[in-house]
């Protein structure tokens, strides 16, 4: 199970069970707090490796869990457990040189680096990621997972959140606007290749371009859509708020992409596997939604201003 997708599809749940009620700060930290501790002790059962992107995107979550724990409570528990997990694995992201997925957890590394300045945190992503910048691939973006080399630019959608938050990220700290140029051509490109204008989505990848549902409509994931709204939020929450180059596009994506997703939301508040055909899968999908309603709490549309939360 992707772990930063159960923590919000819990506290989806969560939301949802008690929409009836008065829901205070402290009840959602508390939900917060189980969930991120339970996540912990279990953790050791996962079959995924330390670096693969399963548990990095439930690092992810815990970092912000973290952030959050410390300023109410004091508690830097989180924050000692992420620090312990990075200097057993010496900082490193994972094998795959391409590989969105093998540099999520680089998100989180760079996060610690911003908040305690110790240069081995991103030593390793700056090696990677210099390295694939100075090497760039021009493999195809016809997905096909028995050729690798179709896995090395960001060719399905769940990889706008892996890989393009990190560059953002290296941007954010450096200044240095080859991470950012980097960033903008390649998700562009996928943005060329998997965004439907009319529809407003994002196919998963290009093996669902011209496919369709039972009920004719074109087929557009609702857990891929939120990887991409999620992606957006941790590039808008680290870009510059007065950067007129990069920003807007990203800005512009975003209220396009909620502004659509707001419209296919169900009766029960939840948003169903397939965006446009939610008979054929009728279940909850918490995943998407979790991704959705989350994404929300960090940022808004008012208008067609995207408003980072801090400002508030």
């Amino acid at each position: 199970m992707k772990k930063l997708i159960l923590l919000m599809g819990l506290l989806a749940g969560y939301w949802m069970a008690w929409a009836e009620q008065p829901l205070t700060k402290a009840d959602v930290r508390q939900t917060m707090r189980r969930v991120a501790d339970w996540q912990i002790a279990h953790i050791a059962a996962s079959p995924h490796g330390e670096l693969n992107w399963v548990n990095a995107t439930f690092y992810l979550g815990l970092s912000r869990w973290a952030e959050i724990a410390e300023e109410v409570n004091g508690d830097d528990t989180y924050y000692k457990w992420l620090c312990r997990l990075g200097r057993r694995n010496y900082w490193q992201v994972d094998q795959r040189m391409y590989h969105a997925d093998d540099v999520c957890i680089a998100q989180t590394y760079l996060d610690l680096y911003r908040k305690y300045r110790d240069e081995a945190m991103w030593i390793p992503t700056l090696a990677r990621t210099e390295w694939v910048m100075a090497h760039p691939s021009s493999g195809s973006f016809a997905l096909d997972y028995a050729d690798a080399s179709t896995l090395e630019r960001w060719t399905w959608c769940d990889a706008l959140f892996m890989a393009p938050p990190v560059y953002a990220r290296l941007y954010a700290l450096t200044g240095d606007k080859q991470y950012i140029r980097f960033m903008d051509k390649e998700y562009k490109e996928t943005y060329k290749h998997l965004f439907d204008k009319d529809a407003h989505l994002f196919y998963r990848d290009h093996r669902y371009i011209g496919q369709k549902e039972a009920n004719g409509e074109k087929v557009f994931w609702s857990r891929g859509n939120g990887w991409v709204v999620g992606g957006l939020v941790e590039i808008l929450r680290v870009l510059p708020s007065d950067d007129k180059k990069y920003r807007p596009f990203y800005e512009a994506l975003f209220v396009e992409l909620c502004t659509r997703v707001l419209e296919l939301q169900q009766a029960d508040g939840f948003w169903r596997a397939s965006l446009l055909d939610p008979d054929s899968y009728p279940s909850p999908e918490t995943s998407g939604t979790g991704f959705f309603r989350v994404s929300g709490k960090f940022m808004w549309i008012r208008g067609v201003k995207v408003v980072p939360l801090s400002h508030e």
